[in-house]
């Protein structure tokens, strides 16, 4: 039998938890208390947080969100309409205890929360996606859940002239013909905050595609989150806001998280320009490295890669109940024949 005991914080010990994160190299902003408190707000879920214990020391920790998937309760770190890359298990002093506690503290702890999971709430699916400083996925593997590796791009940008001699030949001409043909960097306000969201709407609009979030839940993170953890960076031609980058800042790092909209101006790069100088930003003000977020679109990958930053690897892991995954295929079956009939009129 485990020695790691499960406990969900409750909300007397919520001062417990960023002590955690601060001290769990996995951890991300989004694991901060202040955004898991404003997603549960936004997204009719009811957030959990889960401990591990050796004794009083905690070993291990992650949030979830446990709501209805249609009539299927659903436990998921993160919940898909939150906009957040990655959620999943936080390991406190990771990097400074030895292999085999790093090994024991996961395994068990992944253990004994699925136990503990399946006894209390019985969900017909879990759903992770973890953090890239977390490389081990064999405790998922030895719990049966199903695998998908994920990545990032990540890049140690203390020494500038190696990151701009890395970048694609063709990448470092179109950064100076946006400075020839005008365009300037600038650190944007809460306009410019709306600017870049509604730019990204439009963009998913014309896929096709539902906006994930409210626009209010949005305006929760900025209230919340900016200065300190988020700042936002506009790129204007003739005097005009042409697109923007949101970006977060969490630790030594910078993650370029929302934005990015390309403008349609001919011969014109903005969104290289604006990337290039939010990399330099983030070296002036002491940030070790600088993260692009998603690399898992074949087309999107391909712009990101012309940076020459390297794959950061985490995982997408999940377990389903039978029912729940007949379901969900007749659903994607019924979805593929809707598209068809709107497609090519068959009556």
């Amino acid at each position: 039998m485990s020695e790691i005991t499960i406990k969900i914080l409750s909300n007397d010990n919520f001062e417990i938890w960023d002590d955690l994160v601060q001290r769990a190299p996995q951890a991300t902003v989004f694991h901060k208390l202040e955004w898991l408190k404003i997603i549960e707000k936004y997204t009719s879920s009811k957030l959990l947080l889960f401990t591990g214990s050796l004794g009083n020391q905690i070993v291990a920790a992650i949030p979830f969100f446990f709501y209805k998937k249609k009539i299927f309760p659903v436990f998921s770190s993160p919940i898909g309409s939150a906009m957040i890359q990655n959620l999943g298990p936080i390991i406190p002093d990771y990097n400074i205890i030895k292999q085999d506690k790093r090994e024991y503290y996961f395994r068990e702890f992944q253990k004994e929360l699925d136990i503990y999971i399946n006894h209390h709430f019985n969900p017909d699916s879990i759903e992770i996606i973890t953090s890239p400083n977390l490389l081990d996925a064999r405790p998922y593997i030895w719990n049966k859940y199903i695998i998908t590796p994920k990545y990032n791009y990540i890049k140690n940008i203390k020494n500038l002239d190696e990151v701009w001699n890395g970048f694609k030949k063709q990448l470092r001409k179109n950064i100076e013909s946006a400075k020839k043909s005008g365009v300037t960097i600038h650190e944007g306000s809460f306009n410019d905050f709306e600017l870049i969201i509604q730019q990204l709407s439009q963009r998913l609009d014309k896929q096709e595609l539902n906006f994930p979030t409210s626009k209010e839940y949005l305006i929760d993170v900025y209230q919340n989150f900016y200065p300190d953890n988020l700042r936002i960076f506009i790129a204007q031609y003739h005097g005009e806001s042409i697109t923007g980058i949101i970006v977060l800042t969490f630790k030594n790092r910078l993650s370029i998280w929302v934005g990015a909209t390309q403008t349609g101006l001919k011969g014109v790069y903005p969104v290289d320009l604006l990337q290039w100088e939010i990399i330099k930003w983030g070296n002036k003000n002491g940030y070790e490295f600088c993260e692009i977020l998603g690399a898992n679109i074949p087309t999107i990958s391909y712009f990101k890669s012309r940076y020459n930053f390297d794959l950061d690897i985490y995982y997408h892991v999940h377990k389903t109940h039978l029912l729940l995954r007949i379901l969900t295929q007749l659903m994607t079956y019924k979805i593929f024949i809707n598209k068809l009939i709107k497609n090519y009129k068959l009556y």
